[in-house]
């Protein structure tokens, strides 16, 4: 698993959303270098890593074990965005002992119309894979990030992130999104203390009816690491104030 590691202090893996790896932290990352070792990672099969051999879900899981073992943290904190945020969350279950507190920002927990929406596009795509993969390149890419990350707010990095993710092998961005699929409609609940990041506009999870002590908000659409990192930054800080142990 292709990596980067910056900054001084307790670690904290961040693991990146859909098809975007280290441009995702490009805001973020400076404000939290001064307190954490950043281990930013990228997912099997995007960027300089190799494609994932089987279950994509554990293949990341154990890349990521792999790469604790290897960066000799006996723990680290562990921190979701987006479609990362299941694969985190998947990581910290089997691996509990080693994680201190799990954080996900812009987490993915669905309503019940867009997980069948899921279900049955990728019920379609398994009689026509080439529609899918049609969908997921050229404009209707660049809308969906433009809906999904932006809510059509014009904004310079949708074709930043356009760029970054039409480069990523149609089935791994497939695979991702599977990943919702199987899992979005499961609360997050974990071994571990874990909260919860969410953005006030952002139309892909399904809100919290009544807020829980692990619940914070930050004003921003999906794209909260790239447009309100101040807001992100000091959420986190006040997540982890206290020492790790």
């Amino acid at each position: 698993m292709n990596y980067k590691l910056i900054g001084d202090g307790p670690p904290l893996l961040l693991v990146h959303g859909l098809g975007i790896s280290f441009g995702i932290w490009q805001n973020l990352a400076s404000l939290l270098r001064p307190h954490f070792t950043l281990v930013m990672v990228e997912l099997p099969g995007i960027g300089k890593s190799p494609m994932p051999r089987g279950s994509y879900l554990s293949s990341s899981v154990d890349a990521l074990e792999r790469l604790r073992l290897e960066l000799g943290f006996e723990k680290w904190h562990v921190f979701g965005y987006s479609t990362g945020s299941r694969i985190a969350e998947t990581y910290v279950r089997m691996h509990a002992p080693h994680v201190g507190r799990a954080i996900f920002l812009c987490p993915i927990f669905v309503d019940l119309p867009k997980f069948l929406f899921l279900r049955f596009g990728f019920w379609i795509d398994g009689f026509f894979p080439a529609a899918g993969t049609w969908l997921l390149r050229g404009w209707r890419l660049r809308f969906f990030i433009s809906l999904f990350g932006f809510n059509l707010t014009p904004n310079p990095h949708t074709d930043e992130w356009y760029v970054q993710i039409s480069k990523v092998p149609a089935n791994v961005l497939k695979e991702t999104v599977k990943i919702v699929s199987a899992l979005g409609l499961r609360p997050f609940d974990l071994p571990v203390p874990f909260s919860m990041i969410w953005g006030d506009a952002d139309i892909i999870p399904a809100m919290p009816r009544k807020r829980q002590p692990h619940d914070y908000f930050v004003k921003s659409n999906h794209a909260a690491p790239i447009v309100a990192p101040d807001q992100v930054a000091q959420t986190i800080l006040l997540i982890l104030e206290e020492p790790f142990h």
